[in-house]
């Protein structure tokens, strides 16, 4: 699979990543996509494209409060092929490190009803470390901070 890389996303892609998120993120989350890329610097977005060239898998990195942070998404019709692996793989070859903040429970529901299933397991398979002394736990989320740490 051909991954797409840029700086900045086209009002059309931005559509596309957010129709996404609203989808595969937990409600409470619906519509945050611009927030979390709000005053971001050294964003680099990274997506894949099915046959009819609509996004079906994005990630991205960028840097916030002086700390180089992650996000992924990956259609759920699309889940379970990998998509999610070449995405971090892709990141990793920056060589740097990396976190991000990864919902730990399958109590939040998604815009269709049914429970979002944490992923924690799919970065934990990945190389991930959790870091336990930084959890999030507010009305919006509750996620603790995963990290990877290139290997040196």
């Amino acid at each position: 699979m051909n991954i797409q890389r840029t700086e900045f996303l086209s009002a059309k892609q931005f559509s596309e990543i957010n129709a996404l998120w609203n989808e595969e993120y937990p409600l409470q989350l619906k519509d945050r996509l611009a927030l979390l890329l709000e005053d971001n610097t050294k964003t680099m977005h990274f997506y894949l494209l099915d046959q009819l060239e609509q996004i079906i898998a994005w990630s991205v990195l960028f840097e916030k409060e002086q700390d180089l942070r992650f996000s992924i998404l990956v259609s759920r019709k699309h889940q379970k092929q990998g998509l999610g692996s070449i995405l971090l793989t892709e990141m990793k070859k920056e060589d740097l490190a990396f976190s991000g903040w990864v919902i730990d429970h399958d109590l939040d529901l998604l815009s269709d009803g049914g429970n979002y299933p944490s992923p924690l397991s799919f970065y934990l398979k990945n190389g991930f470390k959790v870091d336990e002394s930084h959890r999030l736990n507010n009305e919006m989320i509750k996620a603790v901070l995963v990290r990877h740490q290139p290997l040196k």
